[in-house]
Order: C-alpha cells, then sequence, then structure tokens
C-alpha cells in the first residue's frame, strides 16, 4: 500500500516534536550548545539546529533544556537598537555576531561601520580585506593576482618578495642594535644572552647586518662582529656561484680592520677569519696594500696576511707585481716604473730564494721548482 503525499508531512511531524524556537542545551560533560532543539520521540534522542549546522544527541547526554531565544532573534533585537552612530557599539554587535557564526548578519554590520569609518581595520578584516600597498584589497582578489604579481603573505599582510625583504632587513637590524648594546653591558648574563642570539643567526643577509659593527669603538662589539661574521664564509665549500658584492665588501672590511686593529684579542680573531672568509680578495687586498706606500704598522700587518695566504696557485700572479707603472700625475707626464721592495721580500722570505726584480726569472724558476713545494693547511 502506498502512503498518499498528502500525509508525509503528517508522519514526519510525529517523529520531530518541536521545543522552543531557541534553547540552550545543557550536556552532562559540562558542555553547552545554543539552537532550535527537535526531539526525535522514536528513539528518543534530539536534534539541535545551530547556526553551524544540526547536532543530534541521545536524550541521555543532556542534563537540561533551557528555553531561549535564537541567537538570530537576539541579533534581530541588538541591530534595531544599538546606536548606528557608535562605533564601539556596533563594532561590539560584530563580535557577538561572529562568535554566533551569523556571518550574514555581521557583515550587515560591517557594512555599517564602513559607512563611517572606511578604513575601520576591524570590519575592513571581517569582510575578508587584507591591506597590500596601503591600501584594502578582498583577500580572494589577490590571490589571483598572486602569480603574477609573485605575492607572499608576511605577517597577514600581501607583499612582494622585495617589500618582504626589506620589512625581515629592516626588523633584524633593529634587533641586532638592540642585541649588540647589551653586549656593551657590564652584567655578564646579560652580555652571554646577546651574544648566544647574535650567533644563532641564521638569516640571509649577514654581511650588510654585521659589518657596521666592525667599526664599533667598543672591543667586545668589534670581537662579536667579526665572530658572528666568521660563520659566513663567502667562499664555502659546495658553493657554486661567485661571492655577492655584500660579502666582497664584508671582506674588505674585514681586512682594514686587521690592518688597524689595537685589541690583540680582536686581531686574532680577525686573522683566524680572514684565513677562510673570502681568501682570495684578502690576499688582493693584502698585495694592494703592499704596492703602495703607507703606514710601516699596516704593511706589516698586510705582509702577515699575504704570508699566510701564499699558496701555489697564488704566486705566479705576484711575480707580475715586482715591478709595477704607476700612471702620470699630470697630463702629459711621463709614467713611473716603480720597483717593489715589499713584494720581492714577501716572494724571497716565503720561497727561500731572490731573483731581484726580473719577473721573468722568476717564472723561469718556478716552472722548475714548482713541484718542491706544497701548500700548508
Amino acid at each position: 500500500m502506498r502512503t498518499p503525499l498528502l500525509l508525509i508531512p503528517l508522519l514526519l511531524s510525529s517523529f520531530f516534536t518541536p521545543a522552543a524556537r531557541g534553547d540552550i542545551v545543557y550536556l552532562r560533560d559540562g558542555k553547552t550548545i545554543e539552537g532550535k532543539v527537535t526531539r526525535n520521540e522514536n528513539d528518543n534522542t534530539y536534534r539541535i539546529d545551530t547556526t553551524r549546522g544540526s547536532v543530534i544527541k541521545p536524550a541521555n547526554d543532556i542534563q537540561r533544556i533551557v528555553k531561549a531565544k535564537l541567537p538570530q532573534e537576539v541579533f534581530t533585537e541588538r541591530f534595531v537598537s544599538v546606536d548606528r552612530a557608535d562605533l564601539n557599539e556596533l563594532a561590539s554587535l560584530v563580535t557577538w555576531a561572529r562568535e554566533k557564526y551569523l556571518v550574514t548578519q555581521k557583515q550587515k554590520v560591517c557594512g555599517l561601520i564602513l559607512k563611517i569609518d572606511p578604513n575601520h581595520e576591524m570590519a575592513r578584516r571581517e569582510l575578508g580585506y587584507t591591506v597590500f600597498e596601503n591600501e584594502w584589497i578582498l583577500e580572494k582578489d589577490l590571490r589571483k593576482k598572486q602569480l603574477d604579481l609573485g605575492l607572499v603573505k608576511y605577517k597577514g599582510e600581501w607583499v612582494s618578495r622585495k617589500e618582504q625583504s626589506r620589512l625581515i632587513f629592516k626588523e633584524e637590524t633593529e634587533r641586532l642594535t638592540t642585541l649588540f648594546k647589551s653586549v656593551e653591558s657590564d652584567n655578564h648574563i646579560v652580555v652571554d644572552y646577546a651574544v648566544r642570539k647574535i650567533m644563532a643567526y641564521k638569516g640571509e643577509r649577514p654581511y650588510e647586518l654585521f659589518t657596521p659593527y666592525l667599526s664599533s669603538p667598543h672591543e667586545s662589539v668589534r670581537l662579536v662582529a667579526v665572530s658572528a661574521l666568521s660563520q659566513f664564509p663567502a667562499t664555502a665549500k659546495g658553493r657554486r656561484k661567485e661571492p655577492p658584492q655584500e660579502a666582497v665588501e664584508a671582506a674588505r672590511k674585514l681586512f682594514n680592520l686587521a690592518l688597524a686593529e689595537p685589541s690583540p684579542k680582536v686581531l686574532k680573531v680577525t686573522s683566524i677569519c680572514l684565513r677562510k672568509f673570502h681568501p682570495d680578495e684578502t690576499f688582493r687586498q693584502a698585495l694592494g696594500t703592499l704596492v703602495k706606500p703607507g703606514d710601516a704598522g699596516a704593511i706589516e700587518r698586510a705582509r702577515e696576511i699575504a704570508t699566510t695566504l701564499l699558496l701555489k696557485k697564488r704566486i705566479p700572479r705576484v711575480f707580475d707585481l715586482l715591478v709595477t707603472t704607476e700612471p702620470a700625475t699630470e697630463k702629459g707626464g711621463i709614467a713611473e716604473v716603480k720597483e717593489n721592495k715589499e713584494i720581492l721580500q714577501l716572494l724571497s722570505s716565503s720561497l727561500g730564494v731572490n731573483h731581484g726584480y726580473e719577473k721573468e726569472d722568476w717564472k723561469k724558476w718556478w716552472e722548475e721548482n714548482e713541484w718542491r713545494f706544497r701548500d700548508v693547511p
């Protein structure tokens, strides 16, 4: 026998007996559920229709049901009475609506807020807006541009990779400024903490961040800065690319520090760092210092550095510096040919022979005797 269609609603109503329009259901586990409650007499369960969907609970799980208004009804009452010119009241209603999962109602109030203040942050974010290049834009629209613009999300904001890099660098600069300031402290606990934090840096721009502190008037700051840079050698093993220009500049500043450093402790650490940081650039700097007139102390240190870095592969280029030509200082003047005694001293003391300033004699001797020498690690 087929059931007439007109009887179906009557049969369904016998299974679900409606309770109050809105209720608060207290469960035996201490939780509460708010919504429209309907009881199923057949299997002794309750269906609770909430703003997030429906939940079925056995009658045994329910401690009591308290009659209450539905969140939608409460919102309607509050919306009618709210002061539409008071941003605080409207924002409070938005917060309440969000907590009750009343999405449509929440958006309605946000619209009122934006009529008063188009840049109200809370209302904008509740409606799905985010800031990009100092303007509000819907996140869904911004995502469409992501691939084309190469945008990334940084601390809740969509920015270009270039801007992200700038912001990270700014934050790291400010953080390191504070830490290096702490290195100057008389409190050894503060100093120890700061040094540990500085040495734990794993960012991508160490050369730009640490080199400014090489010129600090404080010995402890210079010492930490050199130690930090030593963790990022420009010519690390496995690196295929040429060192970045920032690393080259850092090597030059480390070399200049070694020439003028008054502290034996900092000088020792700097000398060790120079051997591994960017030895090719440091060797170039040392040779450049030896062929130019300058302070005797700086020349002596440059000679020591060059001697330390004088590997077999670098020796041939030194021969070319035995005699150099200085350009004329005036227009129409005569260029000066100069014999560089510091270069000769470097070669003779390192190789144990002296062939004067004739580079061809040196080259011929080297071709015949190179096999006798080996680099010392």
